[in-house]
C-alpha cells in the first residue's frame, strides 16, 4: 500500500492506493469510498482483496485535513440532503475518479463502490460514460426521492449494482431503495438481505457480508474484465 496527495478543487486529501502485486500490465480500477467510520481495516482489508484479484483500488480518506465532523455536515446541510450532481463532494468524486483513470497502471476502465454515507455518490457517478461497474450499499446520502434530486433524471445510468437491507434501515428506507429499483427498472441488479445496516463493518463476520462481497466481486470481473 502506498499512500498518494490528490488535490481537490477547495483541498488536499490523503489516497491509500493498493496495486496488484505482480503485474506489469494495466489493469481495471476501483475507488473504494469508506462510510462514517472512516478509512479502517475493514476497508483495507477489502481494498487489498481487490489488489489481489487484479485491480489497481483508491482508497480516499474524506476525512483528510481533520475533516472529522465531514459526516455530521454532509448530512444536515443541504448538499447533503439532496445529493445534487453538482455539489461540491460530488465534483470532489469526479476528480478522483478522473485522477484514478489516468494513473499509469489503470487500463481505465472504472469501478466504483459507496457505502451508507458515500453511496449516493455511486448513483451520480454512475451516469458518467466511463463508469462501466458502480455498486453500492445501502445509500443514505440523499434524502429526496431515490437519492437524487427529483429534478435529476436517471436515465444516463447504464447499469448499477445495489445491496440494502431488507430490516428497518432509517438511513436508508426501503421506500427509497424501491423508488430507485423502479426508476431503474432492468438496468439495476438488486439484492436485500436480512441484515443491519454496515454490510462489511459492524455485519462483517456475518455469512450474509460474505455473499454481498461475492456478488460485488463477480460484478467486478463481469463489467471489468470482459471486454
Amino acid at each position: 500500500m502506498e499512500i498518494k496527495t490528490i488535490t481537490l478543487p477547495t483541498r488536499q486529501i490523503e489516497v491509500e492506493v493498493y496495486a496488484p502485486a505482480e503485474t506489469t500490465d494495466k489493469v481495471p480500477a476501483i475507488l473504494l469510498l469508506h462510510e462514517l467510520y472512516g478509512v479502517i481495516d475493514a476497508y483495507r482489508e477489502d481494498a487489498q482483496d481487490l489488489a489481489d484479484r487484479g485491480y489497481l483500488v483508491y482508497v480516499p480518506n474524506l476525512y483528510s485535513g481533520g475533516a472529522v465532523k465531514y459526516c455530521i455536515r454532509a448530512m444536515v446541510a443541504k448538499a447533503g440532503r439532496t445529493n445534487a450532481a453538482d455539489s461540491e463532494v460530488n465534483k470532489e468524486i469526479h476528480v478522483l475518479l478522473d485522477e484514478l483513470k489516468v494513473d499509469p497502471r489503470s487500463n481505465g476502465r472504472l469501478g466504483m463502490l459507496g457505502q451508507c454515507l458515500t453511496g449516493g455518490y455511486v448513483i451520480q457517478m454512475a451516469k458518467r460514460e466511463d463508469m462501466l461497474a458502480p455498486v453500492v450499499y445501502h445509500h443514505s446520502f440523499g434524502i429526496e426521492g431515490a437519492g437524487v434530486p427529483k429534478t435529476e433524471s436517471l436515465d444516463e445510468i447504464r447499469i448499477l449494482q445495489g445491496h440494502w437491507s431488507e430490516q428497518f434501515d432509517p438511513f436508508c428506507p426501503a421506500r427509497k431503495r424501491n423508488k430507485l429499483i423502479k426508476q431503474l427498472g432492468d438496468r439495476v441488479e438488486a439484492y436485500t438481505y436480512p441484515m443491519p445496516h454496515g454490510f462489511r463493518t459492524v455485519s462483517r463476520d456475518r455469512p450474509e457480508s460474505a455473499l454481498v462481497w461475492q456478488r460485488t466481486v463477480d460484478f467486478f470481473d463481469r463489467e471489468l474484465k470482459q471486454i
